[in-house]
């Protein structure tokens, strides 16, 4: 049989076929893959090869005080770039720019040589005249974005509360942390790009978004209170040569935070100028043993209870009391003392005997109530819960000597919340310094309000009480030195020993010196704690703490219109300077401030009454008030030179 010849032509055919078919699936699949499956990516990676972003600093929100006062904002500022394959002279552009700039020559050098990138920072964030230097010179390829500069106009004031930013524009401590991504807003980017080689390519101008939808904050805070507060503080700090210390003032019936001060005090738009332990907020974050001043809440669970009267007596062991291996001692001996006594002395003694009475769960329950030992969410960070043992670990003279506030540690905040709900009738509000966040427009986009937190005592123990606190600042009593003159007030001094970190123990030469009080006594309309660390030359509260209060309260409560006793309003009646006969007997002196020497008289025409009293006090001058609403005519005349203890006649009236 014959055997038919193999075609190899149509083999070769059908083999180019076949195998043009397979490169046409694979080159389908590929095509397939690269454009469906892997579409995403691919297009990412060529964004990212012909794209480069330069993140810019957004402008961030403004943070006013309660009466609109701006404590932080951003400003337009330059920062200088370099198109690195641009520059022609490398190293005279380097030695140019670190002549103006004072930075180093080489790390300049270094950028400009980089050859990464063709963007390359040189110093964000210049002064104008750098600005104005630099451009002067021409320097190819060094350019100008403007970006936003946090600035702070009141510099130190209320820098522990405020914070501050770092260079990315984020928030690194107090509202400017809490509160960084309202006030920040959107991220902006500039997006540029890039040639075959890498090279970059300037387009577009940097972005200008007109909304950011930044948001801005309002403080419950008031600069003019923060200012007393801080300036008080300050010089009590200076003439104790202590380590720091702190000033609350908080508002009892609502818990606003009026002001916060902590010293060592720092300017935020030189924060790196100071060490980061400066930053703190001391008022927050520090936990101290409160000495005496803790006897206001054993006294509140005393009266509570009724386990005690103010009449009740204690032998208070002539200055010593033996508990276990401790004795307890007071500052100077006493026999028998009626409760009231014992607060008003301050007798540790007594304070521990009532403390046994009470027993010690019942004395740890109204502890917690009024807030110790847990945070009071203010709304700040870093806040300090403080140190308080549940009794089941207390040793056997913990009851004793957390009485007189030994054994126990706590922060202002957590004071300023306990007085505040003894001075509201027993109502705890809970503490907040955010009042209102609003977007670029002003418009309110959140309100916070008052919240009362719970009831701790009645109102009758609540007025019992601070007529008890009002007595320890009468004569005899520890907290003497802090009446303020014209008002009436209620308080506590306290004196706490330091615990030696490196001996154990209590600390015989280092003390925290503190008093807390709330002002006036017939409607409370402040509370102020203010507490110095380490005083020297003496460590009593009633001595060192007790005169800041005072003053505090001299010069914060004309300025909420809670005018000093004294000061009357008569109607439709205006003596002038060298007519002082003509004024009504019923008229007192009242002197506004201490300071002494000459002054300007300010014109005040047109201010109210409380806004008047504002700008004059601390003078010394004697303030004599006629009629109701603005002042029309005031006596001596603006631009005046006037002195301590001359007589200022203000006249006003309702505007028609």
């Amino acid at each position: 049989m014959k055997r038919r010849s193999i075609n190899w032509f149509k083999v070769r055919i059908i083999f180019l076929t076949s195998l043009l078919f397979c490169c046409f699936v694979l080159i389908t699949g590929r095509m397939f893959q690269l454009q469906v499956l892997k579409k995403e990516q691919l297009y990412r990676l060529a964004t990212q090869q012909r794209i480069s972003e330069v993140p810019l600093l957004p402008k961030r929100g403004i943070i006013y005080d309660r009466n609109g006062n701006e404590l932080a904002v951003s400003l337009e500022v330059d920062s200088v770039y370099a198109e690195t394959k641009k520059v022609m002279e490398v190293e005279r552009t380097a030695r140019e720019l670190a002549r103006i700039l004072q930075l180093d020559s080489k790390e300049i050098q270094e950028k400009l040589r980089r050859g990464k990138s063709s963007f390359e920072w040189i110093k964000r964030h210049i002064s104008p005249g750098e600005a104005e230097a630099i451009k002067a010179l021409r320097l190819p390829g060094i350019q100008f974005l403007k970006e936003n500069k946090r600035f702070y106009p009141y510099h130190q004031l209320a820098a522990h509360v405020i914070g501050f930013v770092g260079l990315d524009s984020k928030g690194l401590e107090g509202i400017e942390f809490q509160y960084n991504e309202l006030l920040n807003g959107k991220p902006l980017v500039w997006m540029m790009e890039r040639d075959a080689i890498g090279r970059g390519i300037f387009l577009n101008d940097p972005p200008i978004e007109k909304e950011s939808e930044s948001r801005n904050i309002i403080l419950t805070l008031d600069t003019h209170l923060q200012r007393i507060a801080e300036t008080e503080l300050e010089q009590a700090v200076q003439k104790w040569e202590a380590r720091g210390g702190l000033v609350i003032i908080m508002e009892p019936k609502t818990g606003k935070i009026l002001a916060m001060a902590s010293s060592p005090f720092f300017n935020p738009n030189q924060f790196l100028n100071y060490r980061p332990r400066t930053w703190k907020n001391r008022a927050i974050t520090d936990v101290f043993e409160p000495g005496s001043m803790f006897k206001v809440f054993l006294a509140a669970a005393a009266l509570e209870e009724r386990m005690v009267h103010p009449s009740d007596s204690f032998y208070c062991e002539n200055g010593a009391y033996t508990v276990y291996d401790r004795t307890i001692r007071d500052h100077s001996p006493h026999g028998w003392l009626t409760f009231k006594q014992i607060l008003k002395v301050s007798s540790n003694i007594g304070a521990s005997k009532v403390a046994e009475k009470i027993g010690k769960d019942r004395f740890y329950r109204y502890i917690r109530e009024f807030g110790f030992g847990e945070k009071t969410h203010v709304g700040l960070p870093g806040e300090a819960k403080g140190l308080l043992r549940h009794p089941r670990y207390w040793s056997p003279v913990s009851l004793d000597t957390i009485s007189f506030g030994q054994g126990i540690s706590v922060t202002g905040i957590q004071l300023a919340v306990a007085l505040s709900t003894i001075a509201n009738g027993g109502r705890q509000m809970r503490p907040y310094i955010v009042e209102r966040i609003t977007n670029e427009k002003r418009e309110t986009l959140q309100v916070f309000q008052p919240e009362e937190v719970k009831r701790v005592i009645s109102e009758e123990t609540s007025k019992t009480l601070i007529a008890l606190l009002k007595a320890t600042t009468e004569k005899g009593g520890t907290g003497e030195q802090a009446v303020p003159q014209g008002y009436e007030i209620a308080g506590k001094t306290g004196t706490a020993q330091k615990v030696d970190p490196i001996l154990g123990g209590y600390s015989t030469e280092h003390y925290m010196s503190g008093f807390m009080g709330l002002a006036p006594v017939e409607d409370p309309k402040m509370v102020v704690v203010v507490v110095i660390d380490e005083p020297r030359g003496s460590n009593l509260g009633g001595v060192v703490a007790a005169p800041v209060f005072r003053s505090i309260v001299e010069r914060a409560l004309p300025y909420l219109q809670v005018l000093p006793k004294g000061i009357q309003i008569v109607k439709n009646e205006f003596s002038p300077l060298g007519e002082t006969k003509e004024v009504q007997p019923s008229f007192e002196k009242e002197r506004v401030g201490e300071e002494t020497g000459r002054m300007i008289m300010p014109d005040l025409t047109g201010l109210t009454l409380r806004n008047a009293l504002s700008r004059i006090e601390g003078r010394g001058l004697i303030i004599k008030v006629s009629g109701s609403g603005k002042v029309t005519e005031q006596s001596p005349k603006p631009g005046t030179l006037v002195e301590k203890g001359e007589i200022c006649y203000l006249k006003l009236e309702s505007p028609s």
